[in-house]
């Protein structure tokens, strides 16, 4: 029995990537291939520039300092995987739609709860990898090493996944002891999910200062040893140490073997307690809008009530706004930047680089990527509706540009005010960054008419799996990068408005060439979903 369902939980996972629609019809070879040479340039990328962190990392530790470097490693690992399956896990165990006929079969939910739980294991694995690999390489090549270092260095995978699950499936159970217990389910898990990433950036940035300075002052104080002592135990493991290892794997069995205690006895109540809605009904003159309205108001309201749909598709709103206030608190800051480019660039006033890291941080929201899969088995009662195909495309576009487009005007007018830039740089600055914006949002809803995922069992595999969200996240940042390489040996002799002009004229027209393709094939392609 739990064979099967290992089977079932994994093939969920793997079909995301190799069947496209509702119909299960298998995709080309092509389109999984393409998928895992993406996915392999990103990890590699990712895992290159921890690489080299850890390099330099290691170059400033001394024998006595040395549990620093895994000390380090650990956080970093622990704040990656986190940030990758805190928010699958809420929505992964309880709110899976497969999780009432499972538990109507005659198998033990302890069995259901844990393939769910080594299901989203897997997935933290695989994002703590990208840090515990490289890590791991550079402790080869520049410590000095013992046979008890390197197999303990490559064993500490296991207790550091084991917590970081523990971590995760003790927030899942905080929101979802909360949520049953209120109306608004949905809005105490999107403003919880908030307030951790909020606490996570926090504490992850301080933490790491904080070690850095450490690791220059030549000592481990206690208060270090004790108050992160999980995270010291790993580095004196990876130094050798078989009782800093069994320290570590205690602890990360106690912490895992009490989480899933306590999942497992409130899993049944927590999945199956649900209240039915009271009908509510309005008095009155029933107004009639018009259609796009309509389609928009339906848009808004998936997008507005899904906190997984919110915090994979546009995360990236938050960063856009934190940037703007940073850089309007840092303005001297910002200018001094300003004039060090000026100095290497006669013809640019930094507004060109500002334009960049406003468009790299809108590029990571893909509202529109999932926009045709949250359609899901429902899909039919959009195609029901006296609506054309273009007004359906119209308003996911439309949700994406008025949810995204507010942070990036607000990130674009700070860094233009931060960088004292003229009137001519901030019109264009703006402009670039709109249609990039509009770009962004028809390459998603290209992506996704193309590669659909109609058949989930929950919303979360909807909004963070298949092709399309991976492809326009990663594929719009490397879009900006090419653009921002192509920038610099033309910076001699071009203005910044000027490129920021010539950009807006190359977003705009790839926007017209997609929106002619969605009007098109892709039509063709969403009817005959």
């Amino acid at each position: 029995m739990l064979k099967a369902l290992f089977r079932k939980q994994f093939s969920e996972i793997v079909s995301q990537f190799i069947r496209g629609t509702r119909k299960g019809s298998p995709r080309k070879v092509a389109a999984p291939l393409l998928f895992a040479v993406l996915f392999a340039i990103i990890y590699v990328s990712l895992g290159a520039s921890f690489f080299t962190v850890f390099q330099a990392v290691l170059q400033t530790l001394t024998p006595k300092t040395f549990p620093l470097y895994y000390l380090i490693v650990g956080l970093l690992a622990t704040a990656v995987g986190l940030f990758g399956s805190v928010f699958n896990a809420y929505g992964t165990i309880f709110e899976a739609k497969d999780n009432e006929m499972l538990l109507s079969l005659p198998i033990p939910p302890s069995r259901i709860l844990f393939v769910r739980i080594m299901a989203l294991s897997a997935m933290t694995l695989l994002y703590e990898g990208a840090v515990l690999l490289p890590a791991f390489i550079v402790y080869a090549m520049q410590a000095e090493l013992t046979a008890l270092g390197v197999i303990n260095a490559l064993l500490l995978v296991i207790p550091l996944t084991l917590l970081v699950v523990s971590v995760t499936l003790a927030l899942a159970f905080v929101v979802a002891a909360i949520a049953r217990r209120v109306k608004q389910k949905k809005a105490v898990i999107l403003i919880f999910s908030l307030l951790l990433v909020f606490l996570f950036y926090f504490l992850y940035f301080r933490a790491q200062t904080a070690v850095m300075n450490l690791a220059a002052a030549g000592s481990i104080p206690n208060g270090v040893k004790y108050g992160l002592f999980f995270y010291y135990c790993m580095g004196t493991a990876s130094h050798g140490s078989a009782l800093g290892m069994g320290i570590v794997f205690a602890t990360a069995l106690l912490f895992f073997g009490v989480a899933y205690l306590v999942m497992a006895k409130t899993f049944i109540r927590f999945t199956t307690a649900k209240k039915t809605p009271e009908a509510k009904g309005k008095k009155g003159v029933v107004k009639a809008g018009s259609r796009r309205l309509a389609l928009y108001k339906r848009e808004l309201r998936t997008f507005a009530s899904s906190p997984a749909y919110i915090m994979n598709s546009a995360l990236g709103v938050i960063f856009l706004f934190a940037i703007g206030i940073f850089v309007l608190v840092k303005t001297d800051t910002i200018r001094s930047y300003s004039e060090n480019i000026t100095a290497l660039l006669p013809k640019s006033n930094g507004s060109m680089i500002g334009a960049f890291l406003v468009m790299i941080t809108a590029g990571m929201n893909d509202i529109t990527a999932p926009s045709v899969s949250m359609e899901g088995k429902r899909l039919y009662l959009i195609r029901s509706l006296p609506v054309s195909t273009m007004e359906i495309f119209g308003a996911k576009i439309l949700l994406h540009l008025s949810v995204v487009l507010p942070a990036v005007i607000f990130a674009g007018i700070s860094v233009t005010i931060a960088l004292g830039a003229g009137v001519l740089d901030a019109i264009f600055l703006l402009l670039a960054a709109t249609t990039h914006t509009l770009f962004i949002a028809c390459v998603g809803l290209t992506l996704n008419v193309l590669h659909p995922v109609l058949d989930w069992k929950d919303e979360m595999t909807a909004v963070k799996t298949g092709m399309s969200v991976f492809t326009t996240v990663f594929g719009s940042i490397f879009v900006t990068l090419i653009f921002g390489g192509i920038y610099f040996p033309l910076a001699a002799f071009l203005s910044d408005w000027l490129y920021l002009l010539i950009l807006t004229v190359i977003y705009l027209g790839l926007s017209a060439l997609l929106l002619k393709w969605l009007s098109t094939v892709g039509k063709r392609k969403f009817e005959a979903l």
